[in-house]
């Protein structure tokens, strides 16, 4: 086998890797999480809790999904009391989705199942190990949203 061959080898062995990893790391969300939101719901009320009110377009480009994604999501959380729709107070055209009180009350529980998750993700490893994953995950980010 050539090097190259190898290298090829070698990628495909990590790709593999990085799915089966997030597919675990969405089965103990959904496992530790009693709350049967999924991990962009989380995400939401999360962006929201720290940014405060937004509007769907900007969540869009926070979550890196669709208008349309944001509308449903947003759906189901006004449907379960953890967000709501209002109007800005500077452009009453412009609507906007902010956290309610039990949505509050949601981002804290969704960040203890985050934790949780975490801490089962990163046991064993090391300061050094984490060091230097994030500086790997940091490269292929790069590597990413380069052009060739």
């Amino acid at each position: 086998m050539t090097s190259m061959d190898e290298r090829m080898e070698l990628m495909k062995s990590l790709d593999e890797a990085f799915r089966e990893v997030r597919k675990l790391i969405l089965a103990e969300w959904n496992r530790e999480n009693e709350h049967a939101l999924g991990m962009t719901h989380g995400r939401m009320l999360i962006i929201l809790s720290e940014s405060g009110p937004q509007k769907a377009s900007a969540l869009a480009e926070g979550l890196q999904i669709t208008s349309g994604g944001v509308t449903g999501i947003a759906d189901r959380l006004i449907e379960l009391g953890y967000v709501s729709r209002e109007r800005s107070e500077e452009d009453r055209r412009a609507v906007m989705l902010m956290l309610t009180k039990n949505g509050e009350h949601m981002v804290q529980a969704m960040l203890n199942v985050r934790k949780k998750v975490m801490i089962k993700l990163f046991r064993g490893m090391g300061t050094e190990d984490m060091e230097k994953a994030l500086d790997l995950f940091s490269k292929m980010k790069h590597n990413m949203e380069s052009e060739y």
